[in-house]
């Protein structure tokens, strides 16, 4: 009997196993592709699902688990935006998200949905999740009917579905207390989780960065943390007829009236979402998708459930447990990996980050030999080595074509096309199977994998991971639908990278697919002509000095093979700078200890000024007296002819590359004076900048002036208020600092406290905001060259000398030339080499012949801007 009864408990444990492991196996999953569908009303109808739901929810009363917090130990946090904005609004928060590498989930409702498809496919397109925020997003659902509740999450789910071409796995209530009954009619359309938080992102609240810092200093990891986009909308406690679930096809976006406050809402949601993402990368933490939340939720009930049957005697309970073992490592590979989902996720690799100046060419798609063959031609011709992403069917189909890829000197990788829904241990099986061709019919082993096409899975990033190698993507990709008939490499690059994008950048990434273009030849052509228009530029050229004709000219880009440039550990670097590793001199974020009684004693010892700048141009809110205080010459205090140059703003590597070149050609000092607010999308550029041996100082982020001039009563103002400056003065020292913080001059940081006011413009409140935020010098200088405005290099050379030189010939000793690194700027480089050749020419006991300092070796501990003698006496310069 007792044998009988243990063989009965068996197979009743092998039912539950069973049901809990194989259930998407013998379910049927809801399919169809939307993609194609013309009658929008007709794929927006949820009668049969929703009559679907309601008998289920006759035969079942389980309920769906609720997801509140993650408890799987790791730092990370789930990011979700609760309805819609405007598709202005997402898309600059979409922007926000691939800047911190930030994952999110947006819960849409399912009216909004309709109305405005394309910001939906917009969210898709960009990787994040998207799930169910009901039909209308009404708050207090509790109260609904539970029929009414089943046909609004049905409906909600359908729009959503046909839009996002994907079913929503969780749902979120606006404000809504999880009843049973809700619950209940949640799983019976469904859902197996529904998702509730605590934790609101209140936007009014974050106003400054150290806002943002103690908002999160306050989460705890495994939160969710909410952001509404969309305002409260009443309950509706009867309904009348049928929603009208027609996209709004005649409405234009943007047109209808909204509220005044719209806009400042929406900017102020915008700018505290940039603070929180930013706090939440000075603090460390990543960010994951709820559903990975629900995912670690559902895995901790199933081992619960089987924890919970009631077994009697030793012997079933080791059988139960080496069943429930076995059927773990069989089936639950991808979640069990997904436990450590961030630590565990190779992250695509779109620019190497390296201070190397070179890029790669990648290539993809075999099957056009024609086109294949071109290219091969052209880059021998260039002298170029490209990586070649090849497919495991490639490798079986044009192995000859492979084998004259590799004789030429080529890399070759792995390409990969996941399916849809593709598990992490079928690519894994498919990166090993590739691997083994390249191995044995190649000789090539590689590290290199690359997804051809779509959005990368999470799954992908995985099984790249597990088995050790790099997901390479890339920075530009050349391959554009609507080009494919295209004749002209013309009329692509003008579409690529219109007018703006005049180079491309050390470590960027580009690719292009072969068997693409109707036309043959046209890849070639088209590498050839991004390598001429937007890297050949890049190099610094005049007749007397170019690559071609100077074999010291070493301003030239190369083109080299992705691991060739990943495996210069020498060049490479990590970003964002692990804070152990920066010195406690740039950590420490204490300012100048200022008040009342000294703040004018400690203003006019740190401004260098200019002499255009006084009480009644760009000077706000000093008095006559204090004014009077302030230096107006903008010369470092110097007994030797010493002068010193700086260059603000920021560029392109087309500019900025022959600026570095022409001072490492004359082995001189910069000071580098940066706009931080679109340097990131180029750290390379800025961390060249400071290896090879120049100043890093700030030039603001968002470069707005601390004083303008009102143009309706031509008073001066200011165009921020001390929050905002804080904030703006924070921001960009924590962006210099993460990129360049570990760099060392000399046995000294690179990155200094120094700062270029915007315009050169000064007032009283910037400078309370300046000190108490850490810097210690604000620098405008002596000469402003005005070389963006500049008409011909003779000119520039004459301003720059008038600059350096009295009228009798002598030199202006401690001279601070102002110039700009900007595009614009485009005979800077090039006067700036003609003046350094010419003093270079003079003898070294020519009383005109000066030299170029560094500023960071006169503004030492206890330089006085307004006691000279005092300096002096501290200068070991003379």
């Amino acid at each position: 009997m007792n044998h009988k009864r243990i063989i009965l408990c068996v197979l009743v444990l092998s039912v539950i196993i069973s049901s809990l492991y194989f259930k998407d196996f013998f379910t049927t999953k809801t399919g169809g592709d939307y993609r194609n569908i013309t009658d929008l009303e007709s794929a927006y109808n949820a009668d049969t699902e929703t009559a679907r739901s309601l008998e289920q929810l006759k035969n079942s009363q389980e309920k769906a688990l609720v997801i509140s917090r993650s408890n799987s130990g790791l730092r990370h946090i789930a990011i979700t935006f609760d309805g819609l904005s405007d598709r202005n609004t997402i898309q600059q928060i979409l922007d926000l998200l691939h800047k911190y590498n930030a994952k999110a989930t947006f819960f849409v409702d399912g009216l909004q949905c309709a109305e405005d498809p394309q910001t939906v496919v917009n969210i898709r397109n960009a990787g994040h999740k998207i799930e169910n925020y009901t039909l209308l997003g009404l708050n207090k659902m509790e109260n609904l009917p539970v029929e009414r509740l089943v046909k609004d999450f049905s409906r909600a789910q359908k729009i959503i579905k046909v839009t996002a071409d994907r079913d929503p796995n969780l749902l979120k209530c606006n404000d809504t207390k999880y009843t049973d009954q809700l619950l209940i009619a949640a799983r019976a359309c469904g859902f197996n989780s529904v998702v509730k938080n605590d934790i609101f992102l209140n936007v009014e609240k974050i106003s400054s960065l150290m806002s943002a810092d103690d908002f999160v200093r306050s989460i705890k990891p495994g939160t969710i943390v909410s952001i509404k986009l969309k305002t409260d909308v009443e309950p509706i406690v009867k309904e009348k007829e049928k929603t009208d679930l027609r996209p709004a096809i005649d409405k234009q976006p943007g047109l209808k009236e909204l509220p005044k406050y719209t806009d400042l809402r929406e900017k102020k949601t915008v700018d505290a979402v940039e603070k929180f993402l930013s706090s939440l990368k000075k603090a460390n933490y990543t960010t994951t998708y709820v559903e990975e939340f629900a995912k670690t939720n559902q895995e901790q009930k199933k081992t619960t459930i089987l924890q919970s049957v009631l077994i009697d005697g030793e012997y079933l309970k080791k059988a139960v447990a080496t069943i429930h073992n076995q059927l773990r490592n069989i089936f639950t590979i991808p979640t069990a990996y997904a436990a450590n989902l961030e630590d565990n996720k190779a992250q695509e690799i779109k620019t190497v980050l390296t201070t190397e100046p070179a890029l790669a060419f990648t290539f993809g798609g075999l099957s056009n030999e024609i086109a294949v063959d071109d290219v091969l031609g052209r880059l021998d011709k260039l002298g170029i080595k490209s990586t070649f992403f090849v497919a495991e069917i490639e490798m079986k189909r044009y192995p000859q074509t492979i084998k004259r890829i590799i004789e030429k000197g080529h890399e070759v990788g792995i390409a990969i096309r996941p399916k849809d829904g593709e598990t992490f241990e079928e690519t894994s099986k498919t990166i090993v199977r590739s691997q083994k061709i390249l191995n044995e019919q190649f000789g090539v082993k590689t590290t290199l994998v690359k997804q051809l096409s779509g959005v990368v899975a999470d799954t992908t990033k995985e099984a790249v991971a597990a088995l050790g190698y790099k997901l390479i993507g890339q920075s530009i990709n050349v391959v554009q639908s609507k080009h494919k008939d295209y004749v002209s490499a013309d009329l692509i690059m003008e579409d690529i990278f219109g007018k703006h994008v005049l180079s491309l950048a050390r470590g960027q990434i580009v690719y292009f697919r072969m068997d693409y273009y109707t036309k043959d030849l046209l890849v070639g052509e088209l590498m050839e002509s991004i390598k001429l228009r937007k890297v050949d530029n890049i190099a610094y050229r005049t007749f007397y000095d170019n690559p071609e004709n100077n074999s010291n000219n070493d301003s030239r880009y190369s083109i080299k093979p992705v691991s060739s440039i990943l495996n210069n550990k020498k060049l490479v670097y990590q970003y964002p700078i692990e804070p152990q590793n920066i010195p406690l001199s740039l950590r420490n974020d204490q300012g100048v200890n200022i008040d009342k009684n000294n703040f004018m004693a400690e203003a006019s010892k740190r401004y260098i000024g200019n002499n255009d700048v006084d009480y009644e141009d760009r000077m706000l809110g000093f008095s006559k007296m204090e004014a009077r205080r302030l230096d107006r010459k903008g010369f470092i205090h110097a007994q030797e002819n010493v002068i010193f140059l700086t260059f603000d703003d920021w560029g392109t590597d087309a500019a900025i590359n022959k600026i570095l070149y022409v001072l490492r050609k004359h082995n001189v000092p910069g000071a580098f004076f940066i706009i931080t607010n679109n340097v990131l999308n180029n750290p390379n550029l800025l961390r060249s900048i400071a290896v090879q041996g120049h100043d890093i100082g700030s030039h603001s982020d968002k470069h707005k002036p601390m004083v303008i001039r009102d143009q309706k009563n031509g008073k001066q103002i200011r165009t921020q208020d001390r929050e905002e400056y804080l904030s703006d003065l924070r921001l960009s020292y924590q962006k210099l600092r993460d990129v360049t913080g570990d760099v060392t001059v000399l046995g000294k940081p690179s990155l200094t406290r120094y700062f270029r006011p915007p315009t050169l413009a000064i007032s009283k409140m910037g400078f309370e905001a300046l000190f108490e935020t850490g810097y210690e010098y604000i620098i405008s200088g002596s000469c402003s060259t005005y070389d963006y405005k500049a008409q011909s290099v003779s000119e520039l050379v004459y301003t720059m000398k008038d600059g350096i030189y009295t009228s009798d010939g002598k030199i202006k000793q401690g001279a601070v030339l102002v110039m700009h690194m900007g595009d614009s700027s485009i005979y800077t480089a090039t006067a700036l080499d003609m003046l350094l050749t010419a003093n270079a020419a003079r003898s070294d006991s020519d009383p005109s012949k000066f030299k170029v300092g560094r500023l960071s070796d006169y503004l030492v501990d206890g330089y006085s801007q307004s006691e000279r003698r005092k300096t002096l006496r501290l200068s070991s310069h003379d």
